[in-house]
């Protein structure tokens, strides 16, 4: 919530697993409107609903533009494979986009870098892992 601006009404998921689901959720709940990218982009089912979803391939510099809130929910970029990022036009980025990737190792992911290059803020995964270590922390030491 500290990264988002008021302008950050329209987000692209990058990914289509379990992450992927639960950024959804948030999504929608902060009433952000948003298209998922996966590799092959065809509908994807969910909970009985149909989401139309875009491929890498559709991802052309004005998607990238009109969407200023990118989340990456793939493991592109992830160690040992540190010199991958998520296929979009990162010419279509600029100073208004946020970037949040849920990897968290490395620290600063090539998408990451790609992102800062242009201006825009970033974020990474590490905070989600603490929160979730905590939560889970908490959940299987309640006294029942």
């Amino acid at each position: 919530l500290p990264f988002l601006k008021t302008h950050h009404t329209q987000a692209l998921i990058l990914g289509t697993g379990g992450a992927s689901a639960a950024v959804q959720w948030v999504l929608q709940k902060l009433n952000i409107q948003f298209q998922i990218v996966s590799r092959r982009g065809n509908a994807i089912e969910e909970n009985t609903e149909m989401k139309a979803s875009l491929s890498y391939d559709q991802l052309a510099a004005s998607v990238i533009e009109s969407h200023t809130l990118i989340i990456n929910t793939s493991p592109l970029g992830m160690y040992p494979n540190t010199n991958e990022a998520p296929p979009i036009a990162y010419e279509g980025i600029t100073a208004q986009h946020h970037l949040y990737d849920l990897v968290y190792n490395p620290i600063e992911t090539l998408f990451m870098k790609n992102g800062l290059a242009k201006g825009a803020t970033v974020q990474n995964g590490l905070a989600m892992l603490h929160i979730q270590a905590e939560e889970s922390w908490a959940i299987w030491n309640a006294k029942m």
